[in-house]
């Protein structure tokens, strides 16, 4: 939905007090641009200037993922961060899979399934 991106980048400012000007500066705009970006009149930032957001707003690895969603889903894309692995030349079954789940309307909790067996495999993270 638009604007949920800039309101938890206006709600992590003023938690970890944030003036505009240090993020504008951090990520490269003008703090007219940050402004507008926040409002929802523009798109969140590509992901060179979201991984420098989430720097200067010192956001944690959970706060990190939460702010990708939300500029994905802003931009009406795949969170910005995960594009690349899905489209790896070398992972087409990752593709596959999430083609298959989609189509056979998979919902979350075959997906904490899944999440389950990383886990197992010792890839998780949680």
């Amino acid at each position: 939905m638009a604007g949920e991106f800039g309101a938890y980048i206006a709600q992590k400012r003023i938690e970890k007090d944030v003036k505009l000007k240090p993020i504008a500066e951090k990520i490269g705009v003008s703090t007219t641009y940050l402004s507008d970006i926040i409002k929802g009149r523009r798109n969140p930032p590509d992901i060179n200037g979201l991984d420098a957001l989430a720097e200067v707003l010192r956001l944690s690895d959970e706060e990190k993922d939460v702010m990708l969603d939300l500029a994905g889903r802003e931009r009406n894309q795949v969170s910005p961060d995960l594009s690349e692995y899905i489209m790896d030349e070398k992972l087409p079954n990752a593709r596959v899979a999430l083609r298959r789940a989609r189509n056979a309307e998979l919902g979350d909790d075959f997906w904490k399934e899944v999440n389950r067996i990383i886990d197992k495999e010792g890839g998780g993270e949680q």
